[in-house]
């Protein structure tokens, strides 16, 4: 089973594909796969000591503006399609699957013209430009929420299937025990995961310094923890300003090894990406979410809205949120343990534990149907 995967841009598309290809790997060895990423470091950061085979191509997102940059584009576009054609004649693959991101456009047109059956994976409540464009044109769809049907043109809802999001198993095997002896903390305290997502976010780093601040003056803090997943560019900074308020905590640029965080972690302060809400779930963690204010179509604040309506979350706007009102909530969650008990209960009722393995079936079964 030659298995072509088109992923890149941010974490929330290379992630699922990750787990997607380790699943494949593990439980069809004769799979061969292949990735299609862009030119941003972030992919080959990522892919780089997996021993995964990977061709970039050109192609770059959409410009929402009009500008110079639609003539950047347009070009893109074509080179991509030249560039796909090459690929499809040297790796001939049997099924293409597309992760949602930019990339997947051309890929996933040529596939259509060479008629070889194809997949593509929407992460969020709102799909993406590029998926609604495709969606088409694919041999299958699979959303993570059933909400996602009614926004896909009707034409198509055939085609579609309710999987989730892939996470990697490490997420939902990884368990306490291992997370505190790994992070070297302490199984009595009460754990804080404060994660801006694949890269960072800035703000929400200054506004939990000036929390944990608080915190630690309301006297809270001696029976907290916390963990920092800060973004490269805020490590430093964020490693200094916390060592100053002398609080237990662990403080990390990039982690890669996020499922023992997420083993440990009682609640989780994050943004509202796709791949972030699938992990949480999946382990029926509490959250306080604050949606990227800028995320195309408003797609975060749509997966936060979901979990907020069942009692999973809560959600602070950017816009609102405060060093004051983030203390507030976190302190109303802490202090009230029936109701973070309940919201980690309905989180887990949200959580799609089996998504890696119904999308690997699809996989397979576009494979066979071909055969």
């Amino acid at each position: 089973m030659r298995v072509l995967i088109v992923a890149g841009g941010t974490g929330g598309h290379i992630y699922p594909a990750l787990a997607l290809t380790t699943y494949l790997e593990q439980h069809y060895p004769a799979t061969h796969i292949l990735w299609i990423i862009g030119k941003k470091g972030l992919e080959q950061r990522i892919l780089s000591g997996t021993g995964i085979d990977f061709k970039k191509i050109n192609a770059c997102s959409l410009p929402r503006k009009f500008s110079w940059r639609w003539i950047k584009f347009g070009w893109g576009i074509v080179i991509s399609l030249f560039q796909s054609f090459l690929i499809f004649l040297q790796f001939k693959p049997d099924v293409i699957i597309g992760m949602g991101s930019f990339h997947s456009y051309p890929v996933m047109i040529t596939a259509f013209f060479f008629r070889i059956p194809s997949l593509i994976c929407e992460q969020n409540v709102f799909p993406s430009l590029t998926n609604r464009s495709l969606s088409k044109y694919v041999s299958r769809i699979a959303i993570s929420f059933p909400q996602t049907k009614d926004l896909l043109p009707f034409s198509t809802w055939k085609k579609i299937s309710l999987t989730g999001n892939p996470i990697r198993n490490s997420i939902i095997t990884a368990t306490k025990q291992e997370g505190l002896r790994k992070l070297g903390l302490k199984k009595d305290k009460f754990t804080l995961l404060f994660f801006g997502g694949s890269q960072g976010a800035h703000h929400l780093n200054q506004v939990a310094i000036e929390t944990v601040k608080l915190l630690k003056k309301d006297g809270i803090g001696e029976k907290l923890q916390f963990i920092f997943v800060t973004g490269e560019c805020d490590w430093k900074f964020v490693s200094k300003s916390i060592s100053k308020i002398e609080v237990s905590a662990k403080i990390f640029p990039f982690f890669p090894q996020i499922h023992y965080a997420y083993a440990v972690a009682n609640l989780v302060i994050s943004r509202s990406g796709a791949t972030t809400i699938a992990e949480i779930t999946a382990r029926g963690i509490p959250a306080i979410l604050i949606p990227y204010p800028s995320a195309t179509d408003k797609h975060q604040l749509k997966n936060a809205q979901i979990l907020e309506k069942v009692g999973a979350a809560r959600i602070i706007s950017e816009d609102k949120i405060t060093p004051q009102k983030l203390r507030d909530t976190i302190e109303e969650l802490i202090l009230d343990k029936n109701l973070i008990l309940k919201m980690s209960e309905k989180s887990k009722e949200l959580g799609r534990k089996d998504a890696t393995q119904r999308v690997a079936k699809i996989v397979r079964s576009l494979v066979v149907q071909k055969l």
